[in-house]
């Protein structure tokens, strides 16, 4: 049980790594005061261009993704059905993944405010349920065709989560 906690406070605490706040002071700007205020990887590519908000979406896809796979790999539940698993184990499986996102939404290192969790929670999502990886990218395609043909993220992310 030691193991899985410290798997939970671990993940918490990558996805606390605020990537969009990185990336903006490299540039030499604070993110949170300019767009949207917000440090994700839209207001990023709005404010710094798209490469850059792409760097941050991938950055904040991998600290979603990596402690969900550390875990899985170290406590053994990669790669093993649901029926080959404990209910605990389950529960405490997402439970990493779920202090991944909040790590994001609520980041230590800002005063416990983030973003919204978006690309952490996909890379969580993916990472643990792979059979999923491929209608989330297909959401992701679908956002981002909204995306092109209205020029409103909230109403791709809408569309897309439907």
């Amino acid at each position: 049980m030691t193991t899985w906690v410290l798997c939970i406070i671990a993940a918490y605490l990558i996805g606390s790594i605020p990537f969009g706040v990185l990336i903006g002071r490299a540039r030499g700007i604070d993110i949170r005061q300019h767009g949207s205020k917000n440090i994700g990887a839209t207001n990023v590519g709005r404010v710094l261009g798209k490469p850059l908000g792409t760097l941050c979406f991938v950055l904040d896809f991998l600290k979603g993704a990596g402690p969900v796979l550390g875990a899985g790999f170290i406590m053994n539940v990669i790669d093993r059905s649901a029926a080959d698993l404990t209910s605990q184990q389950m529960w405490l499986w997402l439970a990493v993944a779920v202090s991944a996102v909040l790590g994001h939404m609520f980041s230590i290192f800002l005063g416990f405010r983030g973003g919204k969790g978006g690309a952490t929670a996909f890379g969580a999502m993916a990472a643990m349920w792979p059979l999923l990886t491929v209608p989330a990218f297909v959401a992701l395609a679908i956002w981002y065709g909204v995306l092109r043909l209205t020029k409103y993220v909230s109403l791709a992310s809408m569309i897309a989560a439907s």
